[in-house]
């Protein structure tokens, strides 16, 4: 391990004498002396187009391109000038997939399904825009994605094509949708809103990770004393939020109504972040709940540092549980390269549930390591399962790079300690490896063995996956 920790001036040295690191080595690069041009654009690598671009590229609706936009139109009444554009994409995932399966009646599922999501964004302004976006291949529920069975649960083909809406939303800011109540622009307008369904992201998936109906107001760059920029959100959402703890007996017709207040802080050497939510349901499973986030991200001695404090606490008798979940990120480039090494600690106080989260998503853990995350694809679940109740336990693990960050490799020890006696404990080892083929496709392949206490049955289980960006 000095290999990982060594500082600049002996790297070099220790590099011939230590494994690490495992991926390209990159060395020192300096700042030439001699004056370098730019590159012309025939010069420069050719930029992929999106699936869907219109106008064409040669007349401004070029996705990231360059040349001349279109000469748009003036909106009446609200003064605002648009320049449409339209720009659809898709991010199609087939994987072969076979796992240990933890249900008593089948043992093992092997199957091959797809998740297809599309996405067709409407481009106003650098600001205002209007996004859709389908699945229409899964139902976004752990059973029900098209898929086929080799053994397990159902076997055979399996057909869920839909066309529900999974994203519809409009954004902007105010100051720009209505520059005619602002004609000199010294007017403090510029607040960010978003309304429709789409989905919400905080403490890095922790709180919440789920998709609803909302409306949100923004407001950056904001001025506080001792900080370079304050950001404050807040948000009502009064349909899709799914906050019902695995394990209970919440009722299916449940719809929690959601308040939400976000902060993020950035200070010269950190950024903190205190987001607060509250859960109103008036249904029968009586999922009434508080939640709180606290955040502190920084470098201390150019190690790379969160600590993260989340907090739940439901009504009595009701379905949210009641706790606090401890965790720390804790990650440092290693010498001569741009591999990574990284140790992710967590502690459980009771039974913390997240403010929401789809169902196919993982739990809280989902983003301490590779083997709490759900790859969010059909029944391969979460390798270690992401929830808590009175568990401690890391995730440690090194990524190497090669081939300019063309492929890259994971490894990873993980485990969860039932500190209560209550439930088992677990103990795994995984591996993940991605490669670009093209500007378009990433083909992945990952595998686990996952040691189980308590008389539960150990698991074994491996993936391959074809991801096409386009």
């Amino acid at each position: 391990m000095l290999a990982l920790t060594a500082g600049p001036s002996s790297a070099k040295s220790q590099a011939s004498s230590s494994i690490f690191p495992l991926g390209q080595r990159t060395g020192v690069v300096k700042l030439k002396e001699e004056y370098v041009p730019y590159k012309p654009v025939d010069a420069l690598p050719a930029r992929p187009s999106l699936m869907i671009e219109y106008p064409s590229p040669e007349s401004g609706g070029a996705f990231l391109g360059v040349g001349n936009l279109q000469k748009g139109f003036k909106v009446p009444l609200i003064g605002a000038f648009w320049q449409p554009r339209l720009w659809g994409y898709m991010i199609s995932r087939t994987a072969f997939q076979s796992f240990d399966n933890p249900s008593p009646t089948v043992k093992r599922e092997t199957e091959i399904a797809n998740r297809t999501d599309l996405y067709v964004n409407l481009q106003l302004t650098g600001t205002e825009k209007i996004l859709l976006g389908l699945r229409p291949f899964d139902n976004n529920k752990p059973g029900r994605f098209t898929k086929y069975t080799f053994s397990g649960a159902d076997d055979g083909f399996k057909n869920e094509l839909n066309v529900d809406i999974e994203s519809l939303f409009f954004e902007g800011d105010l100051g720009s949708l209505f520059p005619v109540l602002d004609e000199a622009g010294i007017k403090p307008i510029d607040l960010g809103f978003s309304i429709g369904r789409q989905g919400l992201f905080f403490q890095k998936g922790m709180l919440i990770n789920d998709t609803v109906d909302m409306i949100g107001f923004v407001r950056n760059n904001a001025v506080m004393k001792g900080a370079s920029n304050l950001r404050v959100s807040g948000m009502y959402s009064w349909n899709r939020l799914n906050n019902i703890v695995p394990g209970t007996t919440g009722a299916s017709d449940t719809d929690p109504e959601m308040f939400g207040l976000f902060t993020a802080i950035d200070y010269l050497n950190s950024t903190l972040n205190v987001d607060m939510i509250y859960a109103q349901d008036d249904g029968v499973a009586n999922a009434d709940g508080y939640y709180l986030g606290l955040s502190s991200i920084q470098r201390i001695g150019g190690i790379s540092t969160a600590f993260r404090m989340n907090s739940s606490l439901g009504t009595s008798g009701g379905t949210t549980g009641d706790g606090t979940l401890i965790s720390a990120e804790i990650s440092h480039i290693v010498p001569g390269s741009d591999d990574i090494w990284y140790v992710n600690p967590y502690v459980a106080l009771g039974n913390f549930t997240q403010a929401g989260r789809e169902a196919i998503l993982g739990g809280p853990l989902a983003n301490i390591g590779i083997l709490f995350a759900s790859p969010n694809l059909s029944t391969y679940g979460a390798e270690i399962s992401p929830f808590v109740n009175d568990v401690v336990g890391f995730s440690a693990g090194y990524q190497a790079f090669w081939d300019d960050h063309k492929r890259n490799m994971i490894l990873e020890f993980s485990n969860k300690i039932d500190y209560d006696g209550r439930g088992f404990d677990s103990y795994g080892l995984g591996f993940q490896v991605q490669q670009k083929i093209g500007q378009y496709v990433q083909l992945t392949f990952e595998g686990y063995a996952v040691k189980n206490t308590e008389n539960q049955d150990d698991t074994v289980g491996s993936r391959f996956e074809v991801q096409i960006v386009y």
